[in-house]
C-alpha cells in the first residue's frame, strides 16, 4: 500500500487497523565506476516494498537524501547535512503523529543515515520526556537491510572481505536484479573493475562505521574511483535476487513485530 498513491479517506481507513508505517531511508550518491548513483534508496525501497506487500502496510515515499559530503568529489553526488536529515525526519515523524500514527520503520540502505537518523529519534521522544506533548509517546525502529541475518549470511558467503564498505557486490547485486538492462554498465565498464580494490587496512571499517569519512578531497584522494575496498565485480544479478528475497523475508519478520506492538 503506497502513501504516493492512496487517498486521504484510504490513509484514514488504514489507521483504523494499522498505525505503522515504514519509510524507506536511501542516499544520492557515486557508487564506484559502475555503480547507479541511487543505488542505496533503490535497494532500501526494494526491500521495504517487497515486506509492505506481503504485509499489507503503509509504504512512505523513499527520503532518498542522505549525508554524503564526503562523495561530493565524483560528479552526481548529492548529500545532505546531517542536520537537514534530522530536521527532515523530525518533521516527517511529527506530521505522521499528529495524525494517528505511533509506529515508525526506517528501513535503511545508506550507512550515514544511521547516527543522524537516530538522533533525530531522540530530539522526537524528547517531546514526551520534558512534558512537551503528553500520552504514550510513538516508537521507532531502524534496521539496514545488510544487517538482517539472512543476506549478512549471503554477503559473507560470497563476498567475504572483498564486501568492503562501499560500492558493494551486494548493494550494486541487488541492483542488478532490479534494473536488468537499465543497470547503467555493460561489458566494457564491468572490465574496469576485474581487478580488486586496494584492501582496507586493518581496523579501517571499525574506525569508519557509518560512512565516518573525511572531507570530499581526502576521500577521493584515499579511493580514487569511489569503491572503498568493495570488489564491485563480483556481483551478480542472481545473487541479487537471492539477496533480496532473503533480506524482505528478514524486514517481513521485524517489522510484523514491530507493528504488532500497537
Amino acid at each position: 500500500m503506497y502513501l504516493a498513491y492512496t487517498s486521504w479517506p484510504q490513509v484514514e481507513q488504514y489507521l483504523n487497523r494499522c498505525r505503522g508505517v515504514i519509510i524507506p531511508l536511501g542516499s544520492t550518491e557515486q557508487h564506484g565506476p559502475i555503480g547507479p548513483i541511487g543505488t542505496d534508496a533503490l535497494v532500501s525501497n526494494a526491500v521495504a516494498e517487497g515486506a509492505a506487500e506481503r504485509g499489507n502496510w503503509l509504504l512512505a515515499p523513499a527520503l532518498s537524501f542522505g549525508p554524503a559530503q564526503f562523495n561530493l568529489g565524483f560528479p552526481g553526488t548529492i548529500g545532505l547535512r546531517a542536520s537537514t536529515l534530522m530536521a527532515m525526519v523530525q518533521d516527517v515523524l511529527n506530521c505522521l503523529t499528529s495524525q494517528g500514527f505511533n509506529r515508525f520503520y526506517f528501513l535503511n540502505g545508506h550507512g550515514a543515515n544511521i547516527a543522524a537518523v537516530n538522533a533525530a529519534c531522540q530530539d522526537f521522544y524528547a517531546q514526551w520526556s520534558m512534558g512537551m506533548r503528553s500520552g504514550t509517546a510513538p516508537q521507532c525502529r531502524l534496521r539496514s537491510w545488510w544487517d538482517y541475518p539472512s543476506p549478512d549470511q549471503l554477503r559473507k558467503q560470497w563476498y567475504g572481505d572483498w564486501e568492503g564498505m562501499h560500492a558493494t557486490p551486494s548493494e550494486l547485486a541487488i541492483a542488478m536484479a532490479l534494473l536488468g538492462d537499465r543497470f547503467p554498465s555493460g561489458s566494457s565498464e564491468l572490465a574496469q573493475v576485474q581487478n580488486p580494490p586496494k584492501p582496507l587496512p586493518e581496523g579501517y571499517a571499525r574506525l569508519h562505521a557509518g560512512d565516518n569519512h573525511l572531507d570530499a578531497q581526502a576521500h577521493r584522494a584515499e579511493f580514487p574511483d569511489g569503491r572503498v575496498g568493495s570488489h564491485s565485480a563480483l556481483a551478480t544479478a542472481s545473487q541479487g535476487h537471492a539477496l533480496l528475497k532473503a533480506a524482505v523475508d528478514d524486514a517481513y519478520q521485524d517489522i510484523w513485530s514491530f507493528f504488532k506492538l500497537t
